[in-house]
């Protein structure tokens, strides 16, 4: 999960399953996404999903940060199921769960994915 807003480097890359450009910001979003092209239960994706301030504002606050509720987040992928349901992953790099910052993230999208009802998942990366 990321910050909206911030400066980043822009991977870019045609997908066939999406039939379009998908804009992703590190090399590790980029290998995931090359994976779930292959995918045969992935109709397609979609990379840097924006989070609703409204749902933000339904999400229990125990136990994060107030600057995290009050910042635009985007989820790393918005998954669309060969068989129509939904799903969100949220890729971390293994070291990163050391950090209570990026634990704190990873909370705050499984409280927000969960208000939705969608199904919501960790990648854990290797870097």
């Amino acid at each position: 999960m990321e910050r909206t807003g911030e400066r980043t480097r822009d991977i870019r890359f045609y997908s066939p399953k999406n039939n379009d450009i998908v804009c992703l910001h590190s090399k590790w979003a980029r290998n995931y996404a090359r994976w779930l092209e292959e995918q045969p239960w992935v109709q397609s994706y979609e990379a840097g999903c924006p989070l609703d301030a409204d749902i933000m504002g339904r999400i229990s606050r125990a136990g994060i940060r107030t600057d995290y509720l009050q910042t635009g987040w985007a989820t790393d992928f918005m998954l669309e199921y060969a068989d129509g349901h939904k799903g969100v992953r949220e890729l971390i790099l293994r070291e990163q769960l050391k950090k209570k910052a990026y634990v704190e993230r990873l909370e705050l999208s499984r409280r927000y994915w969960a208000v939705t009802d969608t199904e919501w998942m960790v990648v854990i990366m290797d870097g």
